[in-house]
């Protein structure tokens, strides 16, 4: 049986989950990066839309679920979307949370930003757009890419260890806020995981064009007007990805 007007549905909730995911982590970042309260504050301004298309695509699934889906395609994208759909929302809540965590520490602190964290949030926004990408593009090679990356979260918990054998002494507060904004972006980082994963189950026998014109439209839809251009994704393959 085709589905072609639910599986549409899914398409268009999920190109808007991945819009607001991906606007919020680009804002909470940069938040932290420029010191800048506006961009933390506007991080929360689409939670309640976002929350909204996370559950109608669970309605939408669980509804699929009930009938026989014959097609091959239709099944392994139904079974993705929900996976996709709760990574989204995980990375929306996670920059939430650094979004938080980022106005204490600068009020509570007159130390710079600390450059290994600047560069890890760099590189797990990288991630996550990677993920997008091979999702709209229906490109197996970013999403593998993404996969290569699996080091990065786990190296999230360690990335201040630097910090405790150097001669500066830092207050309780201090030490407290960049390692929650590191552990939020490990988070992210393990979704970006598990959405390259979904992914490439899908694409590996799909023969379906979902997304019309290899996506671009929708990436520029997408990324049009966010913090760090789109012009740097379609070749984009981190070094640090191969340590």
């Amino acid at each position: 049986m085709k589905l072609y007007q639910p599986i549409n549905v899914l398409r268009v909730q999920l190109v808007e989950m991945s819009r607001l995911s991906q606007r919020a982590l680009d804002y909470s970042i940069k938040g932290y990066q420029l010191g800048s309260p506006e961009f933390s504050r506007s991080v929360r301004s689409a939670e309640r839309e976002l929350e909204q298309h996370h559950q109608r695509i669970k309605d939408i699934c669980r509804k699929l679920a009930t009938h026989e889906v014959t097609d091959s395609a239709d099944c392994r994208f139904v079974l993705i979307a929900m996976r996709l759909s709760s990574a989204l929302r995980t990375t929306s809540r996670a920059a939430i949370q650094i979004a938080q965590d980022t106005p204490s520490f600068f009020e509570i602190s007159r130390m710079p930003k600390h450059a290994a964290l600047c560069n890890l949030g760099d590189l797990v926004n990288s991630l996550v757009r990677l993920c997008i990408v091979a999702l709209f593009k229906q490109e197996a090679r970013y999403a593998e890419t993404v996969l290569q990356s699996q080091a990065v979260w786990r190296r999230c918990e360690f990335v201040f260890e630097s910090r405790n054998e150097s001669a500066h002494q830092v207050t309780d507060e201090e030490d407290t806020f960049e390692p929650a904004i590191a552990r939020s972006l490990g988070t992210v980082a393990r979704q970006a995981h598990d959405m390259a994963d979904a992914i490439l189950f899908w694409l590996n026998e799909s023969d379906r064009e979902l997304f019309p014109a290899n996506g671009h439209d929708t990436l520029n839809f997408l990324f049009v007007g966010n913090c760090i251009p789109a012009e740097t994704l379609p070749g984009f393959r981190p070094h640090s990805l191969a340590h």
